[in-house]
């Protein structure tokens, strides 16, 4: 006999919700809960939560049933999950699709069911909740509505319990996270695009001696000294894809809390949140690495003494015996003489390039870098090695030679090294009566050297190390050739220092090319024809790289450009086409940059031609200067600070030199505020004593002087005489100046009394009032 239809109405629907009070259970607990409500108010014998997947079904709550799984080609759930809304089975045994299910033949012996299916808090369907009986029910629209309530309340705790997870997980993430930025021994600092400070942990607390209280919320430019700040500056302003934001290390000088400075290593990186821009960098103290390769400069520098000069007595006492007393000796006694020099060779050989080495990989070994003639310099090489050749029975020749002069950038001397190594080789691994060529030849922008022997080839397992310090292809081949293993190490290294590449082929037994690419030198270089009206400027910059980053600059402002490498090329050029400025770098091959300039000024046609210097040694440049101080628009030290180039470059257009100006202040946080505020209007300077005022304004011309009264070394007041007459000067300090003092000055200005409006204003009124007594 059949049971009644299962209870129903709105009354019963309310009771069953009204039981489903999850928020007080435990986790775990409240699925359980859901399927005792469901077995209770449907009066079945089984209650499940359960999830399908693609080879079972299994339960994460059951009520009434011991299994904890079935297989999915069995399973009523795997049917009711495919459903958009209650799957209903009044009585399976009238069912043909599931009459002889062993579900329903064998126990749990399944006669009526009925499944809601769950989604997944992403929306796909992974379960059901579902009720069975071993009777046959009918399931009014009433009750469906509860089971579809209910199974509203699983997918509401499902996702509960995945947010849970992921809460845990996200907090366990942050926990990890946190842990590694308090204990990593690298400072780690993120700023935002602006260069303010806003995380910064222990380990730069420790590098710069703040606590981050006091830097969070200031300028990174706190902890950098004032003539390194540029760098930041060029990267944070800088456009994607530049030059300034290659996400690489560099070394910088570090500022610490109590005034001393450091080497240190700072690697920044870009990243985006939210659409704003922020910058991560990670800072390493390098005083340690520094003071390691001092000693290891000294080192190499005691070494180079103290092996040097005996091995200078012992080679000229051998060479003293061969030449002059060797005919005296025994047939056993020459032998043994040869050796000893033949060995003291190689160990002069051994320490000279382990010194070398050392010293380019240091960055300690001079380079001398002037244009020179590449085929004239292979002619040489071949001259001064055509000696050994003839000890070993080889022939030197010259292979195809480029028409016309094969002009790059480099040190004659290393450059020869670099030849003398290659022929070496060469001529020791060529047969008897064999044959070295040696070609050049133009590639485009570049130009190729090549070293073409007729040997036993190398072996191909031996590429990866060939370059390789003490490399050598056989064991036997430092008795039977001899050599230090390090040539071609060095010759690596000396090839890169000239920014060019160095590689090699070969075939066993048939012999091996050596060659080496360097970057061809032009002292002139013509832009492309510009637009009508085009303004036309001239850089004069000898490295071929910065000088092509400049015109992309330039070419950004819609200002086309020539080049050229050289004073003479430069003069060449001003005396060919009419240019509105020069870019001017004081480090050219051919003459120095200041005496260039001095010379340009002192011809009537370049007299007044804008001049921007942009040099390594800008600074240095604009302190030797000895004439007219607005001689030139702008002193830009490289890396060159892209929006002051800009700047630069436009008032050059415009006729003008900004007005210089000097503040003498020892307070940071002013001197930071007041660089902001003025930027753009004036070129400023500052320096924090009145020693290193008096110094500046000695050597510079200012057409306005900052200044505070309350200095580490004195009264500014002591500084009024001085400069009376000479240059204005507005007094900005905290100190209230009395009625005399007001009367000496341009304008008196109390800082705490003074706003950012009215100080930017008073610095203009008075550089105005001083140009027009100028002119006046």
């Amino acid at each position: 006999m059949e049971k009644p239809a299962l209870p129903s109405g709105e009354a019963d629907r309310q009771a069953a919700l009204c039981a489903l009070n999850l928020l007080d259970t435990p986790p775990e607990a409240r699925f359980d809960r859901i399927t005792r409500i469901a077995q209770r108010h449907f009066g079945v014998r089984i209650a499940l939560v359960s999830l399908v997947d693609a080879g079972r079904q299994w339960f994460k709550s059951r009520q009434g049933l011991d299994a904890t799984e079935t297989p999915r080609d069995v399973s009523f759930c795997g049917h009711a999950i495919l459903s958009s809304d209650i799957f209903y089975i009044p009585d399976a045994h009238a069912d043909p699709r599931f009459a002889d299910n062993p579900l329903v033949t064998g126990p749990p012996h399944v006669r009526f069911y009925a499944g809601a299916p769950l989604r997944a808090p992403g929306g796909e369907r992974v379960g059901t909740l579902c009720i069975i009986d071993s009777a046959p029910r009918v399931l009014s629209p009433e009750d469906q509505s509860v089971l579809r309530d209910l199974a509203d309340g699983v997918e509401a705790e499902m996702e509960r319990t995945e947010l849970r997870v992921s809460e845990r997980q996200l907090r366990s993430a942050e926990n990890r996270l946190r842990a590694i930025i308090e204990t990593v021994v690298d400072g780690i600092v993120t700023i935002d695009s602006d260069g303010f400070v806003q995380t910064f942990n222990p380990a730069a607390e420790r590098i710069f001696g703040y606590a981050a209280v006091e830097v969070i919320g200031r300028t990174f430019r706190l902890l950098m000294p004032y003539a390194d700040r540029h760098a930041l500056d060029a990267y944070l302003h800088s456009r994607p894809g530049s030059e300034h934001r290659a996400d690489t290390s560099s070394e910088v000088t570090g500022l610490r809390r109590d005034g001393s400075t450091f080497p240190m290593e700072v690697a920044v990186s870009e990243m985006e949140i939210n659409g704003e821009r922020w910058f991560t960098g990670i800072v390493r103290d390098i005083s340690d690495r520094k003071k390691v390769e001092r000693l290891k400069s000294e080192f190499v520098s005691t070494v180079s003494h103290e092996l040097r000069t005996p091995l200078t007595s012992i080679r000229g006492a051998l060479g003293l015996l061969r030449g002059k007393h060797a005919a005296a000796l025994p047939e056993k006694g020459r032998h043994l003489l040869e050796m000893a020099n033949r060995n003291a060779e190689r160990l002069t050989l051994l320490i000279n390039d382990i010194l070398d080495l050392e010293k380019i990989e240091s960055g300690s070994l001079d380079f001398d870098f002037k244009p020179l003639d590449l085929a004239a310099l292979a002619g040489q090489a071949l001259a001064a090695n055509e000696g050994y050749a003839h000890q070993h029975g080889v022939v030197l020749r010259h292979g195809d030679m480029p028409e016309g002069a094969a002009l790059v950038r480099a040190d004659e001397h290393r450059l020869m090294q670099v030849f003398g190594n290659l022929l070496s080789n060469a001529i020791k691994y060529s047969p008897p009566d064999g044959e070295v060529v040696l070609s050049v030849a133009r590639r485009d922008s570049r130009l190729r050297v090549t070293v073409k022997d007729h040997g036993r080839g190398i072996p191909a397992e031996f590429r990866s190390r060939i370059f390789q310090r003490f490399a050598q292809a056989d064991s036997s081949d430092t008795r039977e050739k001899g050599g230090t293993g390090l040539g071609l190490s060095v010759t690596k290294a000396i090839v890169e220092r000239h920014e060019g590449t160095i590689d090699y082929l070969s075939e066993p037994e048939l012999g091996t090319e050596f060659f080496f690419e360097l970057p061809a030198w032009q002292e002139t270089t013509l832009g492309e024809a510009g637009r009508p009206g085009q303004p036309l400027l001239l850089v004069c910059e000898d490295n071929s790289d910065v000088a092509r980053v400049l015109g992309e600059l330039l070419a950004g402002e819609g200002i086309a450009s020539d080049i050229a490498a050289t004073a003479a090329g430069a003069k060449s050029l001003l005396a060919q086409r009419s240019y509105q400025a020069l870019v001017l770098d004081l480090s050219l091959p051919d003459q120095d940059g200041l005496e260039l300039l001095k010379e340009l000024r002192a011809k009537e046609e370049t007299r007044d031609l804008p001049i921007v210097v942009v040099s390594g040694r800008a600074n240095e440049g604009r302190a030797a200067w000895q004439g007219d101080a607005l001689a030139v628009v702008d002193w830009l030290q490289k890396p060159v600070d892209t929006a002051r180039l800009s700047r630069a470059v436009r008032q050059a257009l415009a006729g003008r030199a900004r007005p210089r100006v000097l503040h003498v202040e020892d307070d940071l946080d002013i001197v930071q505020m007041t660089e902001a505020l003025v930027d753009g209007d004036v070129a400023y300077e500052h320096v924090a004593t009145l020693a290193g005022a008096r110094r500046l304004l000695a050597a510079e011309r200012y057409d306005l002087v900052l200044l505070d009264l309350a200095l580490p070394d004195g009264s500014g007041v002591d500084l009024l005489a001085e400069l009376k007459g000479k240059v204005p000067v507005v007094v900005f300090s905290g100190q209230e100046p009395d009625r005399q003092l007001s009367g000496q000055v341009a304008a008196a200005l109390v800082k705490s009394r003074t706003s950012n409006e009215q100080l930017l204003e008073t610095i203009r009124r008075a550089v105005r009032r001083g140009g027009r007594r100028k002119n006046d």
